[in-house]
């Protein structure tokens, strides 16, 4: 269960909108948004906090020593084979547990290179920094580099909501 994303879609929530039937299979097509806001500092522009977007926050007026910038990252949606397919190639066994265990770590590494398709993010004179990808769908080379040069904190806090609301964790 994502409580932090049922508790935004009840804020968002409209009492008279039909309710819409399960989505039971993934289509090629479908896209998965993460939100966030982040927080940095105004003179050296270090990351100081990145959390979900749509919590309520009024950054303007509790953080105004800070600078806030919305960002957002777009990921296609595994299926179950894909993702069987990652828990597979992410998996060695440990004798000392005698089972096989997932490495996390590499498992949102195919997650990233097979299904970040866009994102906000800008370089430093404020130019969105472009995402390619192969045929296959995977990112580039290029783009790969770009994405792994990327703050760690911002990159952890995005995989684990985007985890966290297809319900991979």
């Amino acid at each position: 269960m994502n409580s932090e994303g049922m508790a935004v879609e009840k804020s968002k929530a409209e009492p008279e909108v039909p309710e819409a039937m399960p989505s039971f299979f993934v289509k090629k097509t479908d896209r998965h948004r993460v939100e966030v806001d982040v927080l940095s500092g105004k003179k050296d522009g270090r990351v100081m906090s990145v959390s979900r977007k749509g919590l309520g926050l009024d950054f303007a007026k509790e953080f105004v020593y800070l600078r806030h910038d919305e960002a957002w990252f777009e990921f296609s949606v595994p299926n179950y084979e894909e993702m069987t397919t990652y828990r597979q190639r992410s998996a060695s066994w440990k004798r000392e547990a005698q089972q096989t265990i997932i490495d996390r770590l590499q498992l949102r590494n195919f997650l990233l290179v097979w299904h970040l398709k866009d994102w906000s993010l800008t370089d430093a004179e404020g130019k969105k920094v472009q995402l390619g990808h192969e045929e296959s769908g995977a990112l580039a080379d290029e783009s790969v580099a770009k994405v792994y040069a990327v703050t760690p904190t911002l990159l952890d806090i995005v995989l684990t909501l985007f985890e966290k609301d297809i319900l991979l964790t």
